[in-house]
């Protein structure tokens, strides 16, 4: 009953799965699920799971759970006859890759190595060098006054943060092709997992309008380093993301099964059960 969460065994970027059961089975519920990686002092909106209508119970996936620190997922019930308990659950999401991916597009995640391993894309010890903490100041004065009055705003994030990614393996040219397609057709991007010495936020939107490529890296030709000017921003409000499991896909799977064939396979799985994973066991 209530909320419980999982690390989802998916190949690629990890995931947490969120279930959700115990609202009422009779009629609809309105509810939100919301994550925090600061002990409750800020929540922010699991995309794809704000506002839904759900009757009885559904399954949620965080395409993009905070790595390597405790999250909590909480529900929130805005309307409906049952509110369930409990309300909170927490894992730690383990990763020894830090990953950059399009928030709209899960699929599209490149793994990067916070360390110096040679198979695969590295981060370098040069990665926020420097950063910039803006406060938004106004100034104004007064006619005849010696000092100005100041309208002060609060502290913003880092912005214009630089991260350096190399790659020296040629066996990786997957990876420096999935980076290549990222940086062309994503807007927002979004970085986890980074270092703790690295400021951004756990799961970091950022703005990246000044990417620097070189295809030159130590004299060679054909090894590549990029370097990406950041800046941390708040999640895009589009609520559509490229979903997990298509319709197509689950079909192609199963295919040439009949419907009653498909049921006798999975005896006794429940609508949520095929929404965590439809594979075929």
């Amino acid at each position: 009953m209530g909320i419980s969460v999982e690390v989802l065994p998916d190949a690629g970027a990890p995931q947490v799965g969120v279930t959700v059961t115990g609202l009422s089975g009779s009629g609809e519920s309105v509810v939100s699920v919301q994550v925090s990686w600061d002990a409750g002092r800020t929540w922010h909106g699991v995309r794809g799971a704000e506002r839904v209508v759900v009757t009885g119970g559904d399954f949620f996936r965080d395409h993009v759970p905070p790595l390597n620190v405790p999250a909590t997922y909480r529900l929130v019930v805005h309307s409906g006859a049952v509110t369930p308990s409990p309300l909170e659950a927490t894992v730690t999401v383990p990763s020894s890759w830090a990953w950059i991916q399009d928030p709209l597009n899960p699929r599209s995640a490149v793994r990067v190595s916070p360390t110096h391993g040679e198979d695969s894309i590295r981060l370098l010890s040069a990665s926020a060098s420097r950063l910039t903490r803006r406060q938004p100041v106004d100034l104004a004065t007064p006619e005849g006054a010696r000092l100005p009055v100041a309208s002060i705003g609060r502290r913003q994030a880092p912005s214009q943060v630089p991260i350096v990614l190399q790659d020296l393996a040629a066996a990786q040219g997957a990876l420096v092709r999935a980076l290549d397609e990222l940086f062309d057709s994503a807007g927002q991007v979004v970085i986890r997992g980074l270092p703790v010495e690295i400021p951004l936020d756990p799961v970091a939107h950022v703005a990246i309008p000044d990417l620097d490529e070189s295809p030159v890296v130590g004299g060679v030709v054909g090894h590549r380093e990029w370097v990406l000017t950041v800046t941390q921003v708040r999640p895009t409000s589009m609520r559509i993301v490229i979903p997990w499991w298509t319709y197509d896909q689950v079909r192609a799977l199963w295919s040439p099964r009949t419907y009653n064939a498909v049921k006798a396979t999975r005896p006794g799985d429940t609508y949520i059960d095929w929404s965590r994973d439809p594979e075929v066991p």
